[in-house]
């Protein structure tokens, strides 16, 4: 099988195998109900690539409740063990873990070994979380930080995200950001720390926004200029693929991000119709890092 969207629009990010992951734990219980329907082909696509990436033999994923669960936690394990999911995504699989825990063991009975996987699982994740950030608040944490952001605005620079509209690479820069070294310094760093990389961040965005616009970071345009500029070679996989990355969004609580992610939507009522790229990026750095890893400003739990 063709990996046409781990290898296409998805070839250069590395944040889709951690996010894939939480979403495994997860399940698809979506914050917006209207995106169900409308993302489920791509989510499809998507869980047969990693299924084929896996290779663990015959897969099936068939059935429903506590069967389908359990081959979804078999393949969230199999691609941990093949890819380091990092610490956002550690935190989030082991909450999630043991969410699952007290929901399924009133049913768990039905799949034999469902509840002590979870419990193994739960315990093994939530151990290598533990040790993952001691490691991390042992490192150069900022050093880190700076190294993460600059390989990533270089990559912005080098065209990788150039399948999206302007504030589409914003969104998808920030991502990479939120899912690594950076983010990682923004949720164990101390308030100081974390606010120096907020601002040097929205100063970095905002200047490669403008750039790609030709224009000074505080020059206003159009929101149709910025979502629809003419650059964008983007396909139906790019868009499909960004708006997987912003399923998180809520129109209201991230209208900003919201509008950008989900194009097959109307923009949202939040979203600026005159904007410069320093708004852009300064509404998008404060809606996608969020102050917990769990769960946005407004109590909105994303994956």
């Amino acid at each position: 099988m063709t990996n046409t969207l781990r290898e296409g629009p998805g070839r250069m990010l590395e944040c889709i195998h951690p996010k894939f992951m939480v979403s495994l734990v997860q399940g698809e219980e979506l914050k917006r109900t209207g995106g169900t329907l409308r993302q489920q082909p791509f989510r499809d696509r998507l869980l047969q690539e990693m299924l084929a990436h896996a290779q663990p033999g015959t897969w099936v994923m068939t059935g429903g409740g506590s069967e389908h669960l359990l081959m979804r936690l078999t393949l969230m394990e199999k691609l941990a063990g093949m890819f380091d999911p990092g610490h956002l995504a550690l935190t989030r699989i082991a909450h999630h873990l043991t969410l699952l825990q007290h929901s399924e063991r009133p049913r768990g009975y039905a799949i034999p070994g469902i509840l002590q996987q979870l419990d193994a699982l739960t315990d093994g994740f939530t151990r290598r979380c533990a040790y993952k950030e001691k490691a991390l608040t042992q490192r150069g944490l900022t050093v880190q930080a700076g190294e993460h952001s600059e390989q990533i605005f270089t990559r912005w620079r080098a065209g990788a995200y150039d399948g999206w509209s302007l504030p589409g690479r914003c969104f998808v820069a920030l991502e990479e950001l939120l899912w690594g070294a950076f983010g990682d310094a923004c949720r164990l760093a101390n308030a100081d720390v974390v606010s120096m990389l907020k601002d040097n961040l929205c100063a970095m965005a905002s200047h490669a926004l403008a750039r790609s616009i030709h224009a000074a970071p505080t020059t206003r345009h159009y929101y149709s200029q910025w979502l629809n500029t003419p650059n964008t070679q983007g396909t139906n996989d790019d868009n499909d693929l960004l708006s997987w990355l912003g399923d998180w969004c809520d129109a209201d609580k991230h209208p900003v991000c919201w509008s950008v992610t989900q194009r097959w939507k109307n923009v949202a009522l939040g979203m600026p119709r005159l904007c410069s790229a320093q708004r852009l990026a300064h509404a998008m750095v404060e809606e996608i890092f969020a102050p917990s890893p769990l769960v946005s400003p407004e109590g909105t739990e994303r994956i």
